[in-house]
């Protein structure tokens, strides 16, 4: 950690800003490169948490509200008294930690440059697609739910569950959905035709019912949602029939979060 003298504001803000003076080294959290390119969306993931699970986030966010004379919740408190108690009490501003500068950019502006490259869409159940785009949605917002109570919002923003706007991440949540389709088409065997593939409509149904909200918030038919996931031609009448069936609907059009 590498600390300098500050100069205290002269008045408390009711808000946080993150603007530093040009003499405040900060850092670009996507120095890496294009987020299209899947090891560096990885690699921004991999940071991103952990930063957060670490404390970074909290920590840097408790160094400006210290710099701006803001209020400090208690973890913010607790973060900034274990950084100071660590360095030179003849300084009082820190520079770095763990060797690195501050962000540029607030942890959520940060979040919603990375959420929009893990949206798969629409998602081709015969593809194969990149591991990243499975599993990280669901790991940010666990580590968010565990760490990212005590981060600062956006304006009009109550909550970590709502920084990512609402039609992204209900589609995100969604794409977790789509896994139990993957495969259909990629083999000639993977298809509903397949008595041995049936149970995926079942698998299927019962993840949309973990995330009806989703499904409600989009206003899925069957007709909709298979603009978002792209069955086989062979599969497509069938996954309509099963649905169907399984779910009560009359039509293709009839939106179906309540049968759920």
């Amino acid at each position: 950690m590498a600390r300098k003298k500050k100069n205290r504001p002269a008045q408390k803000s009711s808000t946080m800003r993150w603007e530093f003076d040009p003499n405040i080294p900060t850092s670009d959290f996507f120095e890496a490169g294009s987020l299209d390119d899947s090891g560096n969306l990885q690699e921004a993931v991999e940071n991103f948490l952990f930063a957060l699970e670490q404390g970074h986030f909290l920590t840097w966010e408790a160094v400006v509200c210290e710099e701006q004379g803001l209020p400090l919740t208690s973890l913010q408190q607790q973060a900034l008294d274990s950084l100071l108690s660590s360095g030179d009490p003849d300084d009082d501003q820190v520079l770095y930690l763990d060797g690195l500068p501050r962000p540029s950019e607030p942890w959520h502006v940060i979040l919603n440059k990375i959420v929009p490259h893990l949206l798969i869409e629409p998602f081709r159940t015969s593809d194969v697609y990149r591991e990243v785009q499975w599993d990280e949605w669901k790991r940010i917002m666990i580590a968010l739910e565990e760490h990212g109570l005590d981060l600062s919002l956006p304006p009009g923003v109550d909550s970590y569950k709502e920084v990512v706007p609402a039609d992204l991440r209900h589609k995100l949540w969604l794409q977790l959905c789509f896994d139990t389709l993957s495969g259909l088409g990629y083999q000639e065997e993977l298809t509903l035709q397949n008595p041995r593939q049936d149970s995926r409509i079942e698998e299927f149904i019962d993840n949309l019912r973990n995330h009806q909200d989703s499904v409600a918030h989009l206003g899925l038919t069957l007709e909709s949602l298979l603009t978002r996931v792209i069955l086989p031609d062979r599969d497509k009448p069938l996954f309509i029939t099963m649905m169907q069936d399984k779910l009560g609907l009359k039509s293709s059009e009839e939106p179906f979060a309540a049968h759920l």
